[in-house]
C-alpha cells in the first residue's frame, strides 16, 4: 500500500545511551534530528510538510523501542484535517515497546475543518516492564460561518496489548449530527483531551494524588480511572486547548515525580 506519509523508527540502547538505530520516512512525513534531554531521553519531532490532511490521505507510523531504550515523540504543530467527505482520511500508528523500554508520545491538537472525516487507529504492543505515556486533544474544528462542529466524523481507536494480550481498548467517536452537546457526550464543552499512562508502579495512591492536584481546575470536567493493569486513563472536557494542556502538564509533572523521581519532559517546539 502506498501512503501519503510513512514513518518507521527504531530506537536501541547502545553503550548506555538510547540512539536512533534505523529511520525511514516517505511522502509528507519527516522527523527532526534528536534532541537529548538532561536525563538522556532523545526527543524527536514529527513534521508534516504538506500543510494538512485532505480527502483520500492515508498515514502510517511504526515505532520500535528496543530493550532498555527510551524515546519521546511529539508533533511540530496541530493536525489540520480539511474537507474529506468522499474517502476520508486515515491514520494508523503502531508502537512496539520491548523489555524495560519507555515511550512518551505527545500529540498536538487535532483540528477537523468543515466536512472533515478522520479515522485513527493506534496499536501499542508492550511488555509489562515497559512504560507508555500518550496524550491527544480534539478541538471543535473551524468553518467560515464561525459555527463549531462542522466536521462529519472523528473516530479514534486505541488498543494496548501487554505481553501479547489485549488489555485496553478505547474508542472515541464524535459525530456532530448526533448532538455532541448532550449528556454523556461533550455536555456543553468544546474540547476533548485524553491521557494514558502505563507503568508498572501506577496505583490507586497515585490516582488520588492526581485527583487532589486537579481538584481546583476551573471550567473543565476531568475523569481519571485506574485500569485493570498498572496504568491510568484520564479524560478532560474543556473549552480550549491551553486549558487541557495545562491539566496534562500538571499530571505529567506529578506522574514523573512520583513514579521515577524525574522532572516533566521539556517538549521543545522549534
Amino acid at each position: 500500500m502506498t501512503y501519503t506519509g510513512y514513518l518507521q523508527l527504531e530506537v536501541e540502547k547502545k553503550q548506555n545511551k538510547s540512539v536512533i538505530s534505523n529511520s525511514f520516512f516517505d511522502g509528507v512525513l519527516k522527523i527532526t534530528r534528536p534532541t537529548y534531554l538532561p536525563e538522556g531521553l532523545p526527543l524527536l519531532t514529527l513534521i508534516h510538510v504538506g500543510g494538512g490532511y485532505v480527502d483520500g490521505d492515508s498515514y502510517k507510523t511504526e515505532v520500535v523501542v528496543g530493550d532498555g531504550a527510551k524515546l519521546a515523540l511529539t508533533t511540530q504543530a496541530s493536525t489540520k484535517v480539511y474537507k474529506s467527505p468522499r474517502l476520508g482520511v486515515t491514520q494508523d500508528m503502531d508502537y512496539f515497546l520491548k523489555n524495560n523500554s519507555e515511550l512518551y508520545v505527545k500529540q498536538d491538537s487535532l483540528i477537523p475543518y468543515k466536512d472533515a472525516n478522520f479515522s485513527q487507529q493506534t496499536n501499542v504492543y508492550m511488555e509489562s516492564s515497559s512504560t507508555f505515556y500518550y496524550t491527544d486533544v480534539i478541538t471543535p474544528g473551524w468553518s467560515e460561518n464561525g459555527k463549531l462542529f462542522q466536521y462529519k466524523k472523528v473516530a479514534s481507536k486505541m488498543k494496548i496489548f501487554i505481553d501479547g494480550k489485549l488489555q485496553v481498548f478505547d474508542h472515541q467517536l464524535l459525530v456532530p449530527d448526533q448532538n455532541l452537546h448532550q449528556f454523556m457526550q461533550l455536555e456543553g464543552y468544546t474540547h476533548l483531551g485524553t491521557l494514558f499512562m502505563i507503568h508498572p508502579h501506577v496505583n490507586e495512591t497515585l490516582i488520588e494524588k492526581i485527583r487532589e492536584a486537579l481538584s481546583s481546575s476551573i471550567d473543565a470536567r476531568i475523569g481519571i480511572s485506574l485500569l485493570n493493569i498498572p496504568g491510568l486513563a484520564l479524560r478532560v472536557l474543556a473549552n480550549s486547548t491551553p486549558a487541557i494542556e495545562m491539566i496534562f502538564s500538571l499530571c505529567e509533572t506529578l506522574i514523573r515525580k512520583e513514579l521515577d523521581e524525574k522532572e516533566m519532559i521539556e517538549w521543545r517546539k522549534w
